[in-house]
């Protein structure tokens, strides 16, 4: 149940980052199901599920039965914990009973004892005993009201929240991870293509500068420099390419799989248009905003109120102990036989006792160093706190410059981006017609191809900004 939630949870905190990323929502969705990362972590979550209902076992009944023999009995003053010793010299006996916790603040104990006493204290035939009662411990000092189970279940709640808030964190870093690795795919892609076609380009202005030198329209030289920058191409060409087989790598590890990712779906394209579409946040997101959202800080003072119930707790449990405790029983023996009444040894069956008992530590050092181990504990939250909120404002600020700049930068690329194609065509009309050279064309192709490769880097900055500062924010959509 916990797990399908937390999966409908992530379905509705998934977003497309623009409208070209309904391939990287579904690349984020198979890394939160199936990251090594954030699986661990959601097996720390279960562990912590299980740890807040195992305090549930204080409610849980205790069962006591005992039988045997005793002889020359010495009353030894300290024995093993569960030991019990036969209560009457040479007797065969049986007891058992219960102790239960009470709704409110009290325990209940009830058991009965059954005993042949073989050889009892007046010489006589043996005696048949029973005996059985209800006792009552109320405690009104330390642990009134079962302060001490309330101090554990806030602190288990505490744990398990923050156990899910560091299940958030994982997923927040995942999908980061996933949204930078894969802005980096795209623009490897996208500038593989720019490579290629600045290939394609070389390529054509090499043939056409074979042609016109073989018919002497061109000196031999202008056709060299064509081969030269031709080989260069290539080389750039094979660079992008293996530049953009790394990326892909590099995304498939974000992700969390083993499986090569081939390729991507989405085209150069789609992510230009995605950049130039892309709607900057109005910044209006504060940093406590923030440190509400991501997974870290709400882990951290998770933390801090565990500690603080953990410390509640030390102090309850150093408190003087005060209890009023009332019992009533009933005892019938025979030596008739073991189902007969009549009471050879007692005057009366019913019997009842009431007892107020007080204890206190006379010393307080073990509880004093616990404090001082919670107070610098306390302290050392407050301090990452404080450090988180100083990264998230500086993760903050640096994005929005960064977008801002990034905005900026391809807005101004694109104009340059047309003027370029305009300068290659007109270069190579000039060329076909003897009036220009094949020098100026191939600088005219190097500054598309640079121009390009500018429009690229800018496109991918400010996608590379964006989900900085979706990240920064904690992804408030």
């Amino acid at each position: 149940m916990q797990r399908a939630c937390f999966k409908l949870f992530i379905f509705i905190f998934i977003g497309a980052l623009a409208g070209w990323g309904r391939e990287l929502d579904e690349l984020v969705l198979h890394a939160v199901e199936g990251n090594p990362l954030v699986q661990s972590q959601r097996a720390v979550v279960e562990q912590a599920a299980a740890a807040r209902r195992e305090v549930l076992e204080f409610w849980d009944p205790s069962l006591f039965a005992s039988a045997g023999y005793g002889s020359q009995l010495r009353g030894l003053p300290l024995s093993s914990a569960g030991y019990a010793q036969v209560g009457a010299e040479d007797s065969l006996e049986g007891q058992a009973g219960v102790l239960m916790p009470v709704k409110g603040g009290a325990y209940l104990a009830a058991g009965g004892v059954t005993r042949r006493w073989i050889n009892p204290p007046d010489y006589r035939d043996s005696l048949y005993q029973h005996l059985v009662g209800v006792q009552l411990q109320i405690p009104l000092g330390r642990d009134r009201g079962f302060a001490l189970l309330g101090y554990r279940e806030r602190a288990a709640v505490a744990a398990f929240r923050a156990s899910q808030d560091r299940l958030l964190a994982a997923v927040q870093s995942v999908r980061h991870s996933v949204e930078q690795a894969y802005i980096d795919a795209c623009s490897a892609l996208n500038a593989y293509q720019i490579t290629q076609g600045a290939t394609k380009r070389f390529e054509r202005l090499n043939t056409e500068a074979r042609e016109l030198a073989d018919l002497k329209t061109i000196p031999e030289y202008q056709y060299t420099e064509t081969v030269r920058d031709l080989q260069n191409g290539r080389e750039d060409e094979e660079i992008a390419r293996n530049a953009q087989a790394t990326a892909l790598v590099a995304l498939t590890a974000a992700v969390g799989t083993v499986e090569p990712l081939e390729k991507l779906e989405s085209s150069p394209e789609e992510f230009l248009a995605g950049a130039a579409s892309a709607v900057l946040p109005d910044f209006t997101w504060t940093v406590d905003d923030a440190m509400d959202q991501r997974g870290e800080p709400r882990a951290l003072l998770d933390e801090r109120e565990q500690v603080l119930a953990q410390y509640e707790q030390m102090l309850e449990e150093h408190r003087d102990q005060l209890s009023v405790n009332v019992g009533v029983n009933w005892m019938d023996d025979s030596r008739r036989g073991p189902f007969s009444e009549s009471r050879d040894s007692v005057s009366r069956n019913w019997g009842f006792d009431a007892a107020i008992t007080w204890s206190r530590p006379l010393d307080y050092t073990g509880a004093e160093a616990r404090a001082a181990q919670f107070q610098a504990r306390l302290d050392e939250l407050d301090a990452r706190l404080a450090a988180q909120r100083v990264a998230i404002e500086a993760e903050l600020r640096t994005a929005r410059l960064r977008l801002e700049a990034a905005r900026r930068r391809l807005e101004l690329v694109a104009d340059g981006v047309e003027a370029a194609r305009q300068t290659v065509a007109a270069e190579q009309e000039r060329f076909k017609m003897g009036e220009g050279n094949s020098h100026a064309v191939l600088e005219a192709q190097k500054n598309l191809t640079a121009t390009l490769l500018r429009q690229n880097a800018a496109s991918a900055e400010l996608l590379r900004a964006l989900s900085d500062y979706d990240f920064a924010c904690g992804y408030p959509e």
